[in-house]
């Protein structure tokens, strides 16, 4: 066990947020923490940590236990480097690299008591670089920051100059790296694309020790968890399986739960009428039956009622309907800093069309809708808006809320249609699950997902007939991601999406555009269908190329022999040149082993000259065995590009 959580009380104010919890974590667990915003999810998480102190209860944890908490926001000093960050993790490692190597100029230098006690330093210190893996902290670093979608010129790049989404990810591969044995992860998947995606995936599919996930992404959940714990009522609940176990098994607990408050009601009911009707007897004998059959009831555990998710059915109506043709582009360019972003964008829009548009971080694609929307300029290209387009933009960074962060939600409403009554504001602000007292809060004050649904109310009071959506779906928990996608599926207009959500592409996407530096490849369907149109292109490549391979000229075949047969042959030297290298490595590790046992042998400090020469042979051995590694590196390498 590596946690266990007894009778724990924690509240912001008259605010409960969790009362006589009770829970326990344990060891290789893969556990996702679903619940609604504001429930405390991210609080949990603080309180693992001792970021927050429960107000009663106990938080008991594992001596010595290792823990790493990935927060919604970073703090990481501004002129700090990627690889200042990632090397950071690994600063133990580094100084006794750094030890080592000093201790080697000592001992060439040292004599007599003093060469003993550097040797035996040495000795020890080398055996713990290796056990602690100092030789692989390199490429370990470029693993992650590979698979977190880091292109090898961005390392030395400082954190103030990343943005918000590169920050998220910077702090994230830190974390990885330092591999606790609790790692606490709050919204990983914001900012990541679907390559990045999938990485992540596959890492914590393969991680060793245990986490906690705090994700609104459904098909993430799905991918790496085995158990969901939903935090609701004030207290947390333990669901075996993947989140789309966890829904079933909810939605049934939701049913039995009104099933036995049903039944529960009708006997309380029955019981009410029969003391009624006693009651109405007026005799000595009626009352009496009267009172004990309320005693009795008196003493009824009362169920609760199951909580029904509040199913709030907005739809953004056109008010005025756009032309067929909603967007024509053709030949964009934009670059920055003689950088080119993208080049030879290409597309157009017809009305009703349902477009969602995917490809790596760091492709342009919010760049293109601020150039859509007049905000910047691209270097080239054409852009013309249909007959009466009328654009609403939501923002994934909320810039659009800043002007109003000292105003209520109410003005923030206002300021898209003054003729509004407040009745009527109120009524759209309930539909987005804002009711009572909120309606007045300052919008400086609500959490990110209260300002995406804030967003899309603006949007909904605006009526604008051509959607352009940057990542909607972040920060908003699964009952809001599934009231807008029931708003979005009836939408009568037009929609143009960035998303990384999968789910959400499948429900909304009639078509995909796959965002690339030199254009983007329209496909028609979800992204199911472009999932299934990829695969089918690859095979219909192959097919393509075993043809052209047989209808060439014998010609053209014998040159092809020459060049197969002289890949062939290249390929047979480098695996042939790995196998060597390999070969090299093993007699290496057997010699420095040989060496480990002769140096730890206790009368080896008896003859100092003889351990010194053993020495230098020892670390000759390391540094070799440092050549061959990188050697074995290289030509596995080239090897895989062939």
């Amino acid at each position: 066990m590596l946690i266990n959580i007894e009778n724990l009380h924690f509240s912001y104010g008259i605010h409960e947020i969790f009362k006589e919890l009770n829970l326990s974590i344990n060891e290789k667990e893969q556990i996702g923490l679903v619940g609604r915003n504001g429930t405390g999810k991210s609080t949990f998480l603080k309180l693992l940590t001792g970021e927050l102190v429960p107000e009663d209860g106990r938080i008991s944890k594992k001596n010595g236990l290792t823990m790493s908490y990935l927060a919604q926001e970073s703090v990481v000093s501004g002129n700090t480097t990627l690889k200042e960050m990632m090397t950071s993790v690994f600063q133990p490692l580094i100084d006794m690299e750094k030890r080592i190597k000093s201790l080697g100029h000592q001992i060439s230098e040292a004599q007599g008591d003093e060469l003993a006690k550097l040797m035996t330093e040495y000795g020890e210190l080398q055996e713990s670089f290796s056990a602690n893996h100092g030789y692989e902290y390199p490429s370990r670093i470029r693993g992650i920051l590979n698979g977190l979608g880091f292109a090898e010129d961005s390392i030395n790049k400082p954190f103030s100059v990343l943005s918000g989404g590169e920050k998220t990810r910077a702090t994230l591969g830190q974390i990885l790296l330092q591999e606790p044995e609790l790692l606490l992860l709050d919204e990983p998947t914001n900012y990541l694309d679907i390559n990045a995606l999938q990485w992540l995936e596959q890492y914590l599919k393969n991680y060793t020790g245990t986490f906690v996930i705090i994700s609104h992404d459904r098909f993430f959940l799905d991918k790496v968890c085995i158990s969901i714990l939903e935090v609701s009522k004030e207290t947390i609940k333990t669901y075996n399986g993947n989140y789309t176990q966890y829904a079933l098994k909810k939605r049934q607990d939701l049913l039995e739960q009104n099933h036995q408050y049903q039944q529960q009601m009708k006997e309380v009911n029955r019981q009410k009428e029969v003391i009624k009707r006693f009651h109405q007897y007026n005799t000595e004998k009626s009352t009496k039956r009267a009172a004990s059959r309320e005693k009795a009831l008196n003493k009824i555990d009362m169920l609760d009622k199951a909580e029904v998710v509040h199913q709030s059915h907005f739809n953004f109506k056109p008010k005025v309907q756009s032309g067929k043709d909603v967007l024509y582009v053709e030949g964009l360019k934009k670059s920055f800093d003689h950088q080119l972003l993208f080049q030879n964008l290409s597309f157009d829009i017809q009305r009703g069309d349902k477009i969602g548009i995917i490809g790596p971080n760091g492709a342009g694609k919010t760049t293109l809708f601020r150039i859509l929307q007049g905000l910047i300029s691209a270097d080239s290209g054409e852009i013309r808006l249909g007959h009466k387009v009328r654009i609403g933009y939501f923002d994934q960074e909320h810039d659009d809320l800043k002007s109003f962060y000292k105003e209520n939600l109410l003005e923030a409403l206002w300021d898209i249609d003054k003729r509004l009554t407040e009745g009527v504001l109120r009524s759209h602000l309930a539909a987005f699950l804002f009711v009572g007292d909120e309606v007045f809060k300052p919008i400086e004050t609500l959490s990110g997902g209260e300002k995406a649904r804030l967003l899309l109310a603006r949007l909904m009071i605006s009526q604008s007939n051509f959607l352009m959506m940057d990542e909607p779906t972040n920060h908003i928990d699964m009952d809001t991601k599934e009231i807008l996608e029931n708003a979005l599926s009836s939408y009568e207009g037009t929609l143009l999406f960035i998303s990384h959500d999968r789910y959400f592409i499948n429900r909304i996407a009639n078509k995909i555009y796959l965002f690339t530096p030199d254009g983007v490849e329209v496909h028609l369907g979800n992204y199911d269908d472009y999932l299934r149109h990829k695969s089918e292109a690859e095979e219909r490549d192959s097919l393509t190329a075993e043809e052209n391979r047989v209808v060439v000229t014998k010609t053209q075949q014998k040159t092809d022999r020459k060049k197969i047969k002289e890949e062939e042959i290249r390929i047979r030297g480098l695996k042939r040149l790995v196998k060597e290298i390999e070969d090299a490595i093993l007699d290496e590790e057997m010699g420095i082993k040989d060496i480990e046992r002769e140096m730890c042998d206790p009368d080896f400090y008896n003859n100092l000259d003889h351990a010194a020469k053993i020495n230098n042979a020892y670390e000759d051995h390391k540094l070799h065995l440092i050549e061959l590694t990188d050697q074995w590196e290289k030509a596995l390498m080239l090897l895989e590009t062939l």
